[in-house]
């Protein structure tokens, strides 16, 4: 079995309450369907012969409001499986990619990930419904083919002359059907991908004018997207065409069958009546083959989905972090590209509790990615990173998260209030404690000029660059932690407020351990240690202005031998 098939089993699996309750309505609705026939025929047969026709009219009303209960009883059930399944899968791919994190921005893009996480979630969960949708046509088909055996056997002999034929169509099209619904939605993803990149650079087209090359490039898997659209309803189209020629002359043929049944004897009125109504249930092994064809865009969504579910997830710990002053240990640390590409290879390093270490390189040397290694939110391919002595990936992620801050060059407004931006986390800090992060990082002024103040709707903010690099600073200033991690945090800020922020932290931080990603000078200048990183490893670690001496070190700034300011 495939792995995107037990995905979609043990989806239905999960909601087995409600999909056995589809199921028993579906039993009863098939039941009664099949009966009917029966009934009617009997009471026609009763009116012909004058006997008594209460009962037998009794019987067809009462089979006829069971049917309509259970129709509209099988539709509410059916909507609430469907629905139920598509909430489970999209919150199991949401909880995934969560807990995936980083690892995952290498294999896919937003718009295909947002493309997997809706779309295909919301074909997969069609998944149970689909299946009993097969399950009671095909047992109807057969309900109606061997009460067409009860009443003449000759009847079923010119229908399953056919079989062959709906048989070989199905396979067919199932097969095609899944093949171009990954296809359409592959294409859907890369479309989705390209748009979500014009719009995050929707200035910069516009002040290029280059609208019109754009939207060809955006547009560019259009035509393969409409080939694999067209290419669906082409398979069902032929498998209809083909269905058309064949339904009706099964049809014709069965029915002059019966109809000389009657003429010769062998059969009633009512049987006849009957013989065409189950006829009508037989003929649903025609419509096999769309059913077929719905659940082979149900297996080509799981086949995405299982492809995100690939992604493995890092390890996630249970220990406890041990009390300590913030000691970050990195050994032997290798981070590679989804390619096997080494972005950090065998990288050791220290920063002693208290201390700030800058970490400095050419653009690529792997300083985000040392960054995002050193306080767990990427988990390394090799070699271990320890705070106080404890191994982060075998350290409980909540504990993690508390005794490490980061504050990133393009903090996102998370929360529905510049406050809760400001105090974001499992566990928010108290108004005081937001407050004096906010005048740390010099956030203060500008926030109390908000129509709100602190109160300010998120989405409403209209910041500058570095008006919003300030307020991640306080997100970061405000959580208590060990270690605080500046990832270009203040790469947007005038260097006079720099300085003032820098000052700012250094008091409000105290003895808090900080690593520093600088592009300046003057942050590198004011950490204890540097640390130079180059193409993945750490080329020098010691004071800035020790390694000023090498031109190298200076070139990393813009800085020639001429100008060698510190």
């Amino acid at each position: 079995m495939r792995a995107s098939d037990r995905l979609l089993l043990s989806t239905v699996a999960r909601q087995k309450g409600l999909f056995a309750a589809l199921a028993a309505v579906r039993l009863c609705e098939t039941a009664a369907g099949l009966l009917l026939p029966y009934a009617v025929a009997r009471a026609i047969d009763t009116v012909l012969r004058r006997g008594d026709t209460i009962a037998p009219l009794v019987l067809v009303c009462a089979l006829l409001l069971l049917t309509t209960v259970t129709e509209m009883a099988g539709q509410i059930a059916e909507a609430r499986v469907r629905a139920g399944s598509t909430a489970r899968l999209r919150d199991d791919t949401f909880a995934h990619l969560f807990r995936v994190g980083l690892a995952v921005r290498g294999r896919f893009g937003s718009g295909d990930l947002l493309s997997r996480a809706t779309d295909s979630t919301a074909q997969a969960g069609g998944a149970g419904p689909g299946l009993l949708q097969a399950l009671f046509s095909a047992l109807t088909a057969a309900g109606g083919l061997v009460a067409l055996l009860l009443i003449d056997w000759r009847l079923v002999l010119v229908f399953v002359l056919g079989i062959p034929v709906v048989v070989l169509l199905a396979r067919v099209l199932i097969r095609r059907s899944t093949v171009l619904t990954l296809q359409y939605q592959q294409a859907q993803a890369e479309l989705s991908e390209r748009f979500v990149d014009a719009v995050g650079g929707a200035r910069t087209i516009r002040a290029a004018a280059a609208v019109e090359g754009e939207t060809a490039r955006v547009l560019v898997p259009l035509p393969r997207l409409r080939a694999a659209g067209t290419g669906f309803w082409e398979a069902q189209r032929h498998a209809g065409w083909y269905l058309a020629l064949l339904a009706p002359s099964l049809q014709i043929g069965v029915l002059a069958t019966g109809g000389y049944g009657v003429v010769s004897g062998r059969l009633t009125a009512g049987q006849l009546l009957a013989a065409q109504m189950y006829l009508t249930f037989a003929m649903r092994l025609m419509s096999q083959v769309g059913i077929f064809a719905e659940l082979g865009r149900v297996r080509g969504s799981a086949e995405r989905l299982r492809e995100v579910f690939a992604v493995p997830a890092p390890r996630t710990g249970n220990g406890a972090l041990p009390p300590g002053e913030g000691t970050l240990v990195l050994s032997g640390v290798t981070v590679r590209t989804a390619d096997g590409v080494p972005v950090l290879d065998r990288l050791s390093l220290s920063v002693p509790a208290g201390g700030t270490l800058a970490v400095v390189g050419a653009s690529g040397a792997g300083k985000t990615t040392l960054a995002l290694v050193a306080g767990g939110v990427l988990e390394p391919d090799e070699g271990t990173v320890t705070l106080d002595g404890a191994d982060l990936a075998a350290t409980r992620r909540s504990e993690v998260g508390a005794a490490v801050a980061y504050a990133f060059e393009r903090p996102h407004p998370l929360g529905g209030t510049v406050a809760e931006m400001i105090g974001y986390g499992d566990r928010p800090p108290p108004a005081s404690a937001i407050r004096a992060a906010a005048r740390a990082s010099r956030a203060d002024g500008f926030i109390r000029r908000l129509p709100r103040g602190y109160d300010t709707p998120v989405d409403e903010l209209r910041l500058s660059g570095g008006e919003l690099q300030r307020l991640g600073i306080a997100r970061a200033v405000c959580r208590g932690a060990r270690v605080v991690i500046l990832d270009d945090a203040m790469s947007s800020v005038d260097t006079a407020t720099e300085s003032e922020i820098a000052r700012a932290l250094r008091e409000s931080l105290g003895r808090t351990t900080r690593m520093v990603v600088a592009h300046r000078m003057s942050t590198a200048a004011a950490a204890d240690r540097v640390a130079w990183l180059e193409r993945g490893r750490i080329r020098a670690v010691g004071r800035h202005d020790e390694l000023c001496a090498d031109p190298a070190y200076r070139a990393v700034f813009g800085v020639g031998a001429q100008n060698a300011e510190v």
